[in-house]
């Protein structure tokens, strides 16, 4: 690499960068940080290794250290996001460059790690020994016997004081979202979502003390992560939620429940949101249908 290149790591490293470091990721992923980083939500386990060149932010890797809860077991992961290289300096190597030097700095520390990568790519991360895995889609369709009931759901805004209180609340202490395929608590990464991700879509009953990111039309409601911390099923959170003409749930997660036999799965392969594992043998300890939640990915 060219010695007027530095590589620096952390979120400390990244403070005085952050401009540039914003300015690259609007650039190459459309997107802004501003908003969470400058709530304090960004916390030292989102981690950026990025080069720098004459003051300028030109390329990253991102990991994020978690613990994978699959069917009761947990698991040390490592998460790659935010891989991106300033256009006027691709075709150098920086992302492999980077891609090399996160995977020797963290070799033997972590049981996988994990991606998930756009169409464009699709090629690029098996160079480095990923596999692709296709995860799987989980719908409702027969809604017949569902009978709606009233609730009292309210959309939350995370520019009220209280509603900010519950969120924040919620990212840091709430029951697993599945027993099948899960993560532990990750205020960072749960935030990023709320505030980045999922702004418009946040909702929140007090009378279950339950929060759902969701979004909805008159004839489908996709539901993209629960939290609580009771105990709830989802065949009691349904009726709460649905319409006499809505036709369709689906689940962005893999539900405890099959409603009777009437949950659809099947096999979707998502090649803009593609997911790649690390090492190879690894494969072996996903069951045939699974999905990472959608709130588990950076």
């Amino acid at each position: 690499m060219k010695t007027n290149r530095i590589i620096y790591s952390g979120l400390e490293e990244l403070k005085p960068y952050f401009l540039s470091f914003n300015e690259l990721y609007d650039i190459c992923l459309d997107g802004d940080y501003e908003p969470w980083y400058g709530m304090g939500y960004w916390d030292n386990t989102f981690i950026p290794f990025f080069i720098v060149q004459d003051n300028k932010v030109i390329a990253n890797v991102s990991v994020s250290p978690m613990v994978m809860v699959l069917q009761g077991q947990s698991h040390s992961v490592l998460q790659i996001s935010a891989v991106m290289t300033h256009p006027s300096f691709r075709n150098q190597g920086l992302s492999r460059y980077l891609i090399d030097h996160v995977m020797d700095h963290f070799q033997g520390q972590f049981e996988l790690l994990y991606l998930f990568a756009n169409a464009e790519v699709l090629d690029f991360y098996p160079k480095f020994g990923f596999v692709r895995l296709d995860e799987s889609r989980y719908s409702l369709k027969d809604l017949s016997e569902l009978e709606p009931v009233n609730s009292d759901w309210r959309k939350l805004s995370t520019q009220v004081s209280g509603d900010k209180k519950l969120l924040e609340r919620f990212s840091k202490a709430h029951r697993l979202l599945s027993k099948t395929l899960s993560f532990e608590p990750n205020p960072c990464l749960t935030t990023y979502h709320f505030i980045l991700q999922f702004e418009n879509s946040l909702y929140y009953s007090e009378k279950r003390d339950c929060l759902i990111i969701m979004e909805f039309d008159e004839e489908e409601l996709n539901i993209y992560d629960v939290f609580s911390d009771r105990l709830y099923r989802l065949e009691e959170l349904i009726p709460s939620l649905v319409n006499k003409q809505m036709q369709e749930v689906n689940f962005f997660f893999v539900p405890d429940t099959d409603f009777g036999g009437k949950l659809e799965v099947e096999k979707y392969p998502f090649d803009d949101d593609a997911f790649y594992i690390y090492p190879e043998h690894k494969k072996d300890i996903f069951m045939e249908n699974f999905v990472f939640p959608i709130t588990s990915h950076y």
